[in-house]
């Protein structure tokens, strides 16, 4: 079973009345320690200053007027008076001290009870003043009490008044919540911060940047839902089409014909497919999932090695005409995948017999994938729309589901990458440009330092020319 968490309410409740108790356990220590030291110095002087108020000759009027400042209820002293060896004084006929050799202040203990006295040497006389310690600390808690108890009845208040103190600062996030419970993806309007609490406003703007995030989501979904209805409708009526015209083929080979463009139209629509997904995916603007140094040269290299037989299916001459080492950060399959579809989008415009030329070369703090072809190329005017999804310039023959651009600017825009569109210089079609981050790797793994090599036969088909 799962342990269910306090309340925010609760939490606050339970800190300041721990709070309000640890100090109150400081306060009473300390108004309990001070009373006392303060005592003990006030005590300390009365008993010296009894001790000096008698003068040297004593008079019986002297002992009379001296009984008047040692009786004052719990802090009574006890004075005792010496001629010689014979006590000739003393103030409390029940209380007896052993007389002290030392003048000035001392400690001595008597059936259990520990006093403090004062003594003095005055000619003949050695006169002794006396106090209980145990009568000081009770002097010293009755005067601490009298200060805790109206502490002990304000912390009472506060206690009872936290609640609500509690409940008012809560206030806004119960108003939060209900106004998040309108919130749908049809009226995804954000929390107005208007007079609320400085500690909420943080939330509320998390809040309001997460609202506009399930909106921007929406509105992509909803569009990625009727772009792909829209996309999938043709190739699934021509592919129905085509089931028709096997089922009414009249003779092998037409069937044989008619299954041959069903599997075309197959490979089209799953191709599409995939593209939808791989499309949805980016969209879900997901962080990187794993980050790691990664060979643009052995990905370039693979990617070519697997559409080579396409590239000369069609009699275009697809290689490597210059491979620098490169290395990037980001992830492996999102990069594989953006250099298979430039590739794949060259070779499906590219005519018949032509040329595609791949690019790695460093400059300077950057590393750039030039893909150049000598097909048609884009016009300037629809260069910008290139990238968008499902777009297919005019006049285009070639089949394709226009989403090959789209995920390659998603995929640069993933890793920090730029993508631009120019001119070939060479070979008079299309120029992609590619510019990364460059980045250097503590040392290069020794499978990946043999395919950056290259092969120096010079043959033209898929490696390095």
């Amino acid at each position: 079973m799962r342990h269910r968490a306090l309340s925010i309410r609760r939490r606050l409740l339970l800190w300041q009345l721990a709070c309000l108790l640890g100090v109150s356990c400081i306060f009473i220590v300390s108004t309990y320690w001070i009373e006392r030291v303060g005592i003990e110095h006030h005590q300390d002087l009365r008993l010296r200053k009894i001790a000096l108020d008698i003068p040297d000759s004593l008079k019986p009027d002297d002992l009379r007027s001296i009984n008047v400042k040692l009786f004052h209820g719990r802090d009574d002293f006890l004075l005792q008076i010496w001629q010689g060896d014979r006590e000739i004084y003393r103030s409390t006929i029940d209380r007896e001290l052993p007389r002290a050799l030392q003048p000035g202040f001392g400690l001595q203990a008597v059936h259990g009870e520990v006093w403090k006295f004062f003594v003095r040497q005055s000619g003949p006389y050695t006169i002794q003043v006396s106090q209980s310690l145990d009568e000081r600390n009770a002097l010293a808690r009755e005067r601490a009490l009298h200060l805790i108890v109206p502490l002990i009845l304000l912390i009472g208040a506060i206690a009872l008044c936290t609640p609500i103190g509690v409940n008012a600062g809560l206030r806004s996030l119960h108003r939060i919540s209900s106004e998040l419970e309108t919130r749908h993806l049809d009226r995804l309007i954000p929390l107005d911060p208007h007079d609320e609490p400085e500690e909420i406003l943080p939330v509320i703007e998390a809040i309001n940047t997460l609202l506009a995030r399930l909106g921007q989501a929406a509105v992509v979904q909803q569009q990625f839902l009727a772009d792909a209805s829209h996309e999938l409708r043709t190739p699934l009526a021509g592919l129905q089409l085509q089931v028709t015209m096997v089922e009414q083929a009249q003779n092998p080979a037409s069937r044989s014909e008619a299954l041959a463009a069903v599997t075309a139209s197959v490979k089209r629509a799953g191709r599409l497919v995939e593209q939808l997904l791989t499309t949805s995916r980016l969209d879900a603007d997901l962080p990187v999932a794993r980050r790691e140094m990664v060979s643009l040269n052995q990905i370039v290299r693979e990617a070519i090695m697997r559409l080579a037989q396409i590239a000369e299916a069609r009699h275009i001459d697809l290689g490597l005409i210059q491979d620098e080492a490169a290395w990037v950060r980001g992830a492996y399959d999102e990069l594989t995948l953006l250099v298979v579809n430039l590739i794949e989008n060259a070779i499906r415009y590219t005519p018949k017999g032509g040329q595609i030329d791949v690019t790695l070369r460093g400059q300077g703090v950057e590393v750039c994938l030039v893909i150049e072809d000598s097909g048609p190329g884009i016009p300037h005017a629809e260069r910008q729309r290139a990238f968008d999804r499902f777009y297919r310039g005019r006049g285009v023959a070639a089949a394709g589901s226009g989403l090959g651009l789209a995920i390659v600017k998603r995929i640069a825009d993933r890793h920090a990458a730029s993508v631009s569109l120019d001119d070939g210089a060479s070979l008079g079609g299309l120029r992609v440009y590619v510019a990364f981050e460059r980045h250097e790797p503590d040392e290069t793994p020794p499978c990946i330092a043999l395919a950056t090599q290259g092969d120096a036969s010079g043959s033209r088909r898929g490696i390095v020319r």
